[in-house]
């Protein structure tokens, strides 16, 4: 049977991992772009393989995620937690120890770096090291090895000097060991991960320490060929394809099993408005349904769809406008969104949302309406026009997306949305992991830092963060799809999976030919760059489309002013 095959083995392993054990380092997320681009890399990796490492990276990405932040000098110590470690202040006390540390150095903590248990020679050599390190003036040019022999050491220990400035201890310099640390309990780790038994994992321990395949049968008590068959079970039952990628592999998850979590989103960026009233209603499956009103409360209604990102705010300044011009504004939380409850697993997304929005139709007694649909949300206002034609006037888009028919148009995107959309089209289970790592991304290193680098190359969007009234909107407005209380991820890749698998052409035709439709596109959009913004606009004529400068994805945040205008004409 064919398989889709990806790019190349032990780079994109090293870079999944990467990611995994530090999503909130947005280079590292970077590093993965290049690899799942099955637009422009050649394959060597069948998905089958890579699908299992994507399960694993997503397991101890969730586990990281789940762990405490502590003060900085824990918190730098977890950072190396695999290595046997001392970290020095500048005093050239020792401020704390990972592992066997005392025994390893021959020192404590709290007591100086001078009288550590070592050969006089090394003592010298690593407090002029550790010296010139702390001296911020020295300017060195590449982290220097130290060879530490002990006498109970069969193999030397190599030292590595790693120096950091503490926000409240000043320089410090970490002197790591490669004598590494086996995390308690990573026995269970492995053996969940990869169905290892107790005798194969020993084998991977004295791999870890560098024994070749003679010391280890002599260590264990075996013969040279069954120590060798053991390692190329493990090397099957964990996909690798050579020790060294092995031994990486592990490194990583010893690394990550013990990774402490990044720091998070500052709280105000979930706290919502106190004077926002949101009401709940139950769909005729039982299932919840969130929204809420704002504008005018007697004036025309109109329907917003706020985009794979749940913009449930708008800035102040726009609800007012919406208010002036006689707008009720009623926004939905679509299923799997806060509250609201997800749709069936079973089943088109876009016809269970049109479903939803057409009982909320009902309920609140509204019927034909103007709506505005931002991003992805298009395909979900087309369906919904294609199931109740009757109950839609007119379509306002912003940034609205179209249906990817050819590779070229998805080669031209930036490469954040490149990976993403090319992920979800050709390799889709592989996507969950990637979304949620995105997702870990903005929550660790900040919304504003994942704005900042996933929408780099617009500045129109990025200027849109200077906005107080805006940023709000866009920070607290996106509460219910990720805050220390909601994660959308899931729904978030399922709607990404619907949007390039499913062909919903016939559904935007048929809405760009029965009603009025008008999109306003930013000249920077990363998703649809104006040439191929171009090409889709042949494709439908009947779309009237307004470009808008010095906007791109959040072009609604820039124009809301030319939307709201737009829907007062179709209302």
């Amino acid at each position: 049977m064919n398989q889709t095959r990806i790019s190349p083995s032990d780079d994109i392993l090293s870079a999944l991992y990467d990611v995994a054990l530090a999503p909130e380092c947005p280079e590292r997320y970077a590093r993965l772009l290049p690899h799942m681009d099955r637009e422009t890399v050649p394959a060597s990796l069948s998905e089958s393989a890579l699908l299992k490492h994507f399960h694993r990276a997503e397991e101890i990405l969730a586990r990281s995620s789940a762990q405490p932040q502590g003060d900085e000098i824990t918190g730098l110590m977890a950072r190396f937690s695999q290595s046997t470690a001392i970290l020095v202040d500048a005093r050239l006390t020792v401020l704390a120890a990972n592992g066997p540390a005392g025994a390893l150095f021959g020192v404590d903590v709290g007591a100086p770096l001078g009288c550590a248990n070592l050969p006089e020679d090394t003592r010298a050599t690593l407090l002029t090291l550790v010296k010139t390190r702390l001296d911020h003036r020295a300017a060195v040019a590449a982290d220097t090895l130290l060879e530490l022999h002990k006498d109970d050491h069969s193999r030397p220990t190599f030292l590595k000097l790693h120096p950091e400035v503490l926000p409240q201890s000043g320089p410090v310099v970490l002197i790591l060991s490669s004598e590494l640390i086996w995390p308690e309990g990573f026995d269970a780790v492995l053996a969940s991960a990869f169905a290892l038994t107790p005798a194969e994992i020993a084998v991977i321990r004295r791999l870890i320490k560098s024994e070749n395949i003679q010391e280890i049968a002599t260590a264990r008590g075996r013969s040279v060929d069954t120590i060798r068959t053991q390692v190329k079970t493990i090397l099957s039952k964990t996909d690798t394809r050579s020790q060294a990628e092995l031994i990486r592999i592990v490194l990583m998850m010893m690394h990550m099993a013990t990774a402490p979590g990044g720091v998070r989103a500052q709280l105000t960026e979930d706290a919502t408005r106190p004077d926002v009233l949101w009401q709940s209603m139950t769909l005729s499956d039982g299932r919840r349904l969130d929204y809420r009103e704002f504008g005018a409360p007697a004036g025309q209604p109109v329907l917003v769809w706020p985009m794979d990102y749940g913009f449930t705010h708008w800035p102040r300044a726009a609800e007012a406008r919406a208010r002036a011009l006689g707008l009720r504004v009623i926004l939905p939380l679509r299923g799997g969104y806060g509250p609201s409850d997800t749709p069936p697993a079973t089943g088109s997304l876009s016809e269970h949302y049109a479903r939803d929005i057409a009982e909320l139709v009902a309920h609140l007694d509204l019927g034909p309406c103007p709506h505005l649909a931002l991003g992805v949300d298009v395909m979900f206002v087309a369906k919904f026009a294609a199931l109740f034609p009757h109950l839609i006037t007119g379509v306002v888009g912003c940034g609205a997306v179209f249906p990817v028919t050819e590779p070229n148009q998805i080669a031209c995107m930036d490469k954040w949305h490149r990976m993403i959309l090319a992920t979800a089209r050709h390799t889709p289970r592989l996507l969950p992991f990637l979304i949620k790592a995105g997702f870990a991304l903005a929550q660790k290193a900040g919304k504003d830092a994942f704005i900042r680098n996933i929408f780099a190359d617009a500045p129109g969007d990025l200027a849109l963060l200077d906005d107080l009234d805006t940023r709000e909107a866009l920070f607290n407005g996106s509460h219910f799809t990720l805050s220390k209380d909601y994660n959308a991820a899931d729904i978030f890749t399922r709607t990404t999976i619907e949007q390039m698998t499913m062909d919903w052409s016939q559904d935007l035709h048929a809405m760009a030919q029965s009603l009025p439709v008008q999109f306003l596109q930013g000249l920077e959009d990363t998703e649809i760059p104006p040439d191929m913004l171009a090409q889709h606009a042949a494709r439908y004529p009947e779309i009237k489309i307004e470009l808008c400068e010095n906007a791109g994805r959040f072009v609604f945040f820039r124009a809301w002013d030319k939307a709201l205008a737009h829907l007062t004409r179709m209302a």
